[in-house]
């Protein structure tokens, strides 16, 4: 009937035996944190900056199924599992988006420019941003979106403010330094105004904000998705030593999203989900680490073995870190 209607989950399966067999679809999000074998998906990615991903969206949909002509604000790309869609891709960007009259949907009223293709299981389409597209499903299909989502300079700064503020060091208050006659009684002249301009450069260009940004980049955009377990204790290096000298590995499982930024002393900063963990540049190799299983041989062939194992203790613990089976 040409009508757009959305429902939010969580559903019952009993809705499914309600839908019929066309003309619809399911969106699931931030899917990677709890599939691990669609997380494993990331790492054809890491060519891209992972820190910047969004999640990886999961939908599904019956023959006919669409969620309408659309664009979007960030960096997506459509990766095709089981079945066809055809897909109509636009030729340029949107400057200029009108929108059905529905608050909830942001479907696309107007026609746009575009060419079409069809795709299949494998198949990848990259969509730049503000650039219209349009699935609609040939045969029974599930695409995985692996969205790129940069986020506003207002929210970039709101959050730099708050963390600035938790310090009175680093909140400290301008003071006028430098003011002259020509910034009284009312009047701020240009030396003011670039005076207190230098102040606030000189807080994102400080260290502080090097390690805020790894921190405010290795949280999740869907909310704390990782969950610890609270009765696991502490292991001592001791003891995971010996467990890697029985042959288990560690390894940083896809789904954990972390973000490393180095510092003016050179150390790392690596962090997770807002917490942040200072790596020496002794420990340097830790870094290239992240993506591979670590063995006790590994340990063994660096001559400051002992503190590796000390961070590789602490990176276990608190869950970056976790071990084969």
């Amino acid at each position: 009937d040409g009508i757009w209607q959305c429902q939010h989950g969580p559903f019952s399966e009993d809705i499914f035996s309600e839908l019929g067999e066309k003309n619809w679809s399911l969106l699931v999000q931030n899917v990677e944190q709890y599939h691990v074998d669609t997380s494993e998906l990331l790492k054809s990615f890491n060519f891209s900056p992972r820190w910047l991903m969004d999640d990886i969206m999961v939908s599904y949909s019956a023959i006919g199924g669409s969620v309408g002509p659309h664009m979007d604000s960030y960096h997506v790309f459509l990766v095709q599992g089981i079945g066809k869609r055809r897909w109509k891709i636009g030729n340029q960007m949107i400057t200029d988006p009108k929108y059905i009259d529905n608050k909830e949907l942001l479907v696309l009223e107007e026609e746009f420019d575009g060419f079409e293709v069809e795709v299949e299981m494998g198949d990848v389409i990259y969509i730049p941003p503000y650039f219209g597209h349009q699935g609609v499903t040939l045969d029974t299909a599930m695409t995985f979106s692996v969205g790129f989502l940069g986020p506003k300079m207002s929210e970039m700064l709101g959050e730099y403010s708050h963390y600035l503020e938790q310090d009175p060091i680093r909140d400290a208050r301008y003071a006028g330094m430098g003011l002259d006659a020509l910034s009284t009684p009312f009047s701020i002249d240009k030396k003011a105004i670039e005076s207190i301009q230098a102040e606030l450069i000189n807080k994102i260009k400080s260290d502080d904000f090097a390690k805020w940004i790894a921190d405010y980049f290795s949280v999740s955009s869907h909310g704390e998705m990782y969950v610890s377990d609270e009765d696991k204790g502490d292991t001592s290096a001791d003891e995971l030593l010996n467990i890697l000298e029985q042959g288990q590995k560690l390894y940083k499982p896809e789904y954990i999203k972390t973000a490393i930024t180095t510092s003016a002393n050179g150390n790392f900063n690596l962090s997770l989900y807002g917490k942040s963990i200072e790596i020496p540049r002794s420990s340097a190799i830790l870094i290239s680490w992240m993506n591979k299983e670590i063995s006790s041989e590994d340990i063994k062939t660096q001559a400051n073995g002992v503190e590796i194992i000390e961070l590789l203790t602490r990176l276990y613990n608190d869950r970056i870190l976790t071990l084969t089976d």
